[in-house]
């Protein structure tokens, strides 16, 4: 549990994204009511990825689901993992990356699972941190592996068919899982080509273009999709 006290000093921007998780299901309590979880009109209210259901939905739905979760328990396991990833890979990859590869990867993850759901027509209300967690692992492996971190990058790799299997008999959202892993991956690619620290004006860029777009989405989603 040591770890834990070290995450505001070594990952701070991690941190932050467990911070505005959870104030955003504070958010969903004070608005809904309930503290166990939310019903289908507070979900869509606040932002969950409606797939298949014929009704227009908007695409700033992929960048709000990855920050709303179902119930105590999905926001709960995800913020532990979050947090585990975190401290892994912040202080060597930057902080700004890690703030946008969230981001870049949850959006990611979400237009996968719109996709593949809607292509199979089923009506499904993606939401959760784990399809950018998942991409997060994805960068943190596809970084160990080109930096000669072999052990690193087939711990991680386990990790994630281990959540894979799991979620195919439990029925979690495998598309946006496996679209989180593939782009973050590709992130980690990149990152791994200029292993130099970042420049700290690029690492402030990183996170204020993130948080600024995050903030927007909420905004927008608030603005035209509110209960019907």
């Amino acid at each position: 549990m040591k770890w834990l006290r070290r995450l505001p000093t070594e990952a701070p921007v991690t941190s932050l994204l467990i911070a505005g998780n959870l104030a955003i299901y504070v958010w969903m309590v004070v608005a809904s009511g309930s503290a166990s979880g939310f019903e289908p009109a507070t979900m869509t209210y606040f932002g969950v990825n409606i797939v298949g259901s014929g009704q227009a939905a908007s695409h700033w739905r992929w960048l709000t689901a990855p920050f709303i979760h179902f119930n105590l328990i999905h926001i709960g396991m995800n913020m532990w993992v979050l947090a585990q990833i975190g401290i892994v890979s912040e202080r060597t990859m930057g902080s700004g990356i890690i703030a946008a590869a969230y981001v870049i990867t949850g959006v990611l993850g979400n237009a996968a699972t719109t996709a593949f759901n809607g292509w199979r027509h089923h009506v499904i209300a993606s939401a959760g941190a784990s399809s950018a967690i998942m991409g997060l692992i994805g960068l943190a492996a596809a970084y160990a592996w080109r930096t000669h971190q072999r052990g690193i990058a087939r711990s991680l790799g386990l990790n994630v068919v281990f959540i894979l299997v799991l979620g195919y008999f439990i029925n979690l959202d495998n598309a946006a899982h496996l679209g989180g892993f593939v782009s973050g991956g590709v992130i980690g690619l990149l990152r791994a080509r200029w292993p130099e620290r970042l420049p700290r004006w690029l690492d402030a860029t990183l996170i204020g273009a993130s948080a600024a777009v995050s903030i927007a989405a909420f905004v927008i989603i608030r603005a035209y999709h509110g209960y019907h």
